[in-house]
């Protein structure tokens, strides 16, 4: 139980850390580098297996919290762009997944949960069900995380000024 205790008190100062050094996905990012360096200086890092499905069924009841009548009503207007973008990622995220695993030798589940368009959190809870490494996935979208929150707003700026 000490083990438990432990490893979720130095998650909880890791995230708050994250927090408060502004990091992308801080909470998340600051709790797995914290309780990896732990783990990897003690070897008492523990967390029961089911947290796991805790963790999923809080995040699914936030994201849940996100929807309201008005986003309902909403769809109707987004269901063709909807459609595109799905469709759009999906076949980029298999096509990417696909190179990746081919060139680096990483395993196709991990390499597609690693493309996949979601969040951190999202994708890493999700891939741990289908057997992929997680700690890779983990790892791939905080690079693809950092990369997009450093790269897009410069060039969404440059692509806008020139069309304007």
């Amino acid at each position: 139980m000490d083990r438990i205790i432990y490893t979720l008190i130095i998650a909880g100062l890791g995230g708050y850390t994250g927090i408060k050094l502004k990091l992308p996905a801080g909470a998340l990012i600051g709790s797995m580098f914290s309780v990896a360096f732990y783990n990897m200086s003690t070897g008492n890092g523990y967390i029961p297996i089911y947290f796991k499905l805790i963790a999923q069924i809080i995040v699914g009841g936030v994201i849940g919290l996100s929807f309201d009548k008005a986003t309902v009503k909403s769809l109707k207007a987004l269901a063709l762009p909807a459609v595109i973008l799905a469709m759009g990622l999906l076949a980029y995220n298999l096509l990417l997944g696909y190179i990746i695993s081919g060139l680096t030798g990483l395993d196709l589940t991990t390499a597609l949960f690693s493309c996949a368009p979601g969040g951190v959190t999202d994708m890493t809870l999700i891939s741990e069900a289908y057997g992929a490494d997680t700690p890779k996935v983990a790892l791939l979208h905080l690079v693809r995380l950092i990369s997009v929150i450093s790269l897009f707003p410069l060039l969404i700026a440059r692509f806008a000024k020139k069309n304007d």
